[in-house]
């Protein structure tokens, strides 16, 4: 007998070239994919035929209306400091399976400080948000970026399906 699972969904707030990048990758790894961005020339049906949902709206507010689940992965690859603090807000303390955002060192350690200062985390549900995102695989382009994140997705996919088969 093989376990079958419910279709994970993956919502990737930011429909620049990595988000495209990895809409195509999760649709081949069969997630459900929704992407979220404000820019409609680039959330569109043409430039992510792979995407099952395209949310053209705020971020933050896209985000804040997607459901909590379990079985929901959230990767934060938008186009800047403020749309990705935007993004993850919602997101903190939350019951998803994954929050991923993308950042050099030096923005995410001041995203991490304004968090924990305006008090909308603490240094334990900031541990949970993986950063830098994607497995460390040396990536240089937009391709190998998209992969190291889809095999961190992976990973965390196969953990949680081998602790819910343990609990069965």
């Amino acid at each position: 007998l093989e376990p079958v699972f419910p279709q994970e969904k993956l919502v990737i707030a930011g429909a620049g070239h990595i988000g495209k990048t990895l809409s195509h990758i999760g649709s081949l790894l069969d997630f459900e994919i929704t992407v979220i961005d404000d820019r409609s020339e680039y959330a569109n049906e043409m430039n992510l035929p792979d995407a099952d949902h395209i949310i053209v709206s705020n971020i933050g507010d896209a985000l804040e209306k997607i459901a909590k689940k379990e079985d929901t992965y959230v990767v934060i690859v938008t186009r800047g400091h403020k749309d990705d603090a935007e993004a993850l807000k919602p997101c903190i303390g939350s019951n998803l399976a994954y929050v991923g955002m993308i950042g050099s060192r030096k923005k995410v350690n001041a995203i991490r400080d304004s968090f924990i200062e305006k008090g909308w985390a603490t240094g334990e549900t900031w541990d949970k948000i993986y950063t830098p995102i994607g497995l460390d695989i040396g990536s240089q382009t937009v391709e190998e970026i998209a992969v190291s994140i889809a095999a961190q997705l992976v990973k965390v996919r196969s953990s949680l399906r081998g602790k819910k088969q343990e609990k069965q």
